[in-house]
């Protein structure tokens, strides 16, 4: 079977979202299933050439060039002191200065206006790429894997204009996503929308439990619906290794970036609290974020330096293998799945408690415990407490977060083997299911 996979975020483009793409168009070739890559140049997103050896030699990949207008606009604007501190969003600590405030509803409005996405230019110019794709590779299927929603529309329009079977892969939700900020009436359109695109669909996949129940209630019986989550690649923790250290201290790191309506905050506020009760520790803790943070979060993390020095280590963006070293080499693992007290509220809470994170699977590979911030009750929770170790903490208060802090200092467990059971998210074995799966949806010939 040829497929078409359309995918915005592909290597030499960096970052947690190329992971899935770039895994499933390396194995799934094991399983009969000849790959074609549609993606994104974009010269002004985060780099990771490393990521290009993993991409098979014989792969067809098509990239269109891209840059959404807000970077373009971002790039031509000189840098000025007074620009960091009001990229800062609004926290619990005060409401956010005006200047960002008219910063955030220009924002808004821009992006109410971009169907379905920012990438929607992509998308239009794509088009005649994913054809001629089409044709010279002889596809039977298109997959699309998104955010963003413009490889949706892309992979929908493409299947139908070729008259083939289009299945739809959701690494993350559209309107039901937490951070999901559209007014009223582009929230109907891209309901109706969403609705259009599924009624089309021969399949869908997603990547949690929960999100797969939500799309059964929204579809019904009209086709087949797989829970295929992310994963870890053995590969890349076969040649990876820790970093030595000599510092002596307890290392939590986080890895990624926080985004959306995720912030600091109040993780920087439960840190804040455990270092004021003065509980002596066998080693001093040292917090490692290992990612791009931008801007936004510049003024919180100063003012955390000058209450505890040194107690936070930023680290920009490392290639993937980079960062599994990182893990290897940390003490314990941070793992953020909430999305603060908005993200709770009202229908966003179910959403945000069936949210896996992408690392999760690699933080359970690398056998090291971990805090996890998030909903107790949740998809990434039951997770950990069945394959993995570590201690849970609700994202929105403060003081259960510094006592999650204080146990884990308190514990200092030992680095053991990852449990057997963290075998079934290997990567391979992930695109064996899937490649079954379109298997299935093909057969089906639903167009």
């Amino acid at each position: 079977m040829n497929v078409l996979l359309v995918s915005y975020y592909y290597p030499p483009l960096g970052g947690a979202g190329v992971q899935r793409a770039l895994k499933f168009s390396k194995y799934l070739g094991d399983f009969g299933v000849q790959v074609s890559v549609l993606a994104a140049d974009n010269a002004g997103y985060v780099q990771d050439p490393s990521l290009l050896a993993e991409v098979p030699p014989a792969l067809a990949v098509r990239r269109v060039a891209h840059r959404p207008l807000l970077q373009r606009l971002m790039a031509l604007r000189p840098a000025r002191p007074a620009d960091v501190a009001n990229a800062a969003p609004p926290t619990t600590a005060g409401a956010a200065p005006p200047r960002a405030g008219l910063r955030d509803a220009a924002l808004r409005l821009y992006a109410a206006a971009q169907f379905p996405d920012d990438r929607g230019g992509w998308a239009r110019r794509a088009l005649a790429a994913g054809h001629a794709l089409i044709r010279e590779q002889r596809i039977d299927l298109v997959l699309s894997t998104a955010p963003p929603m413009s490889a949706h529309w892309l992979g929908a329009r493409l299947a139908r204009e070729a008259h083939l079977p289009w299945v739809a892969d959701y690494r993350d939700l559209w309107t039901d996503n937490p951070g999901y900020a559209a007014p009223a009436w582009r929230a109907a359109i891209d309901r109706a929308t969403e609705s259009r695109w599924l009624r089309r669909a021969a399949g869908v996949v997603t990547v949690t439990p929960s999100w797969r129940e939500r799309f059964e209630r929204q579809i019904g019986t009209r086709c087949p619906i797989a829970f295929i989550p992310n994963g870890y690649d053995e590969a890349d923790f076969a040649h990876a290794s820790a970093a030595p250290r000599s510092d002596g201290c307890f290392r939590l790191l986080h890895t990624g970036t926080f985004y959306g309506p995720r912030d600091p905050a109040t993780l920087l506020d439960g840190m804040d609290r455990y270092l004021k009760r003065g509980v002596p520790a066998a080693r001093p803790l040292r917090l490692r974020l290992v990612g791009n943070m931008g801007g936004r979060f510049a003024q919180l993390l100063q003012q955390f330096e000058r209450q505890h020095p040194g107690v936070v280590e930023q680290c920009a963006y490392v290639p993937h293998h980079a960062a599994i070293s990182e893990m290897l080499a940390a003490d314990a693992l941070m793992l953020v799945v909430g999305a603060g007290r908005q993200g709770r509220q009202g229908q966003g809470g179910a959403v945000v408690a069936g949210t896996l994170p992408g690392k999760i699977f690699e933080y359970l590979r690398a056998a090291r415990p971990v805090l996890l911030l998030g909903d107790e009750h949740g998809d990434a929770a039951a997770l950990l407490r069945q394959h993995g170790q570590g201690w849970i903490a609700d994202e929105t208060r403060p003081e259960a977060i510094a006592a999650a802090l204080q146990q884990m200092m308190d514990a200092a467990p030992e680095q053991r083997a990852p449990a057997a059971s963290v075998a079934s998210f290997e990567r391979r074995a992930l695109a064996g299911t899937l490649a079954g799966f379109l298997a299935e949806c093909r057969e089906a010939g639903r167009v």
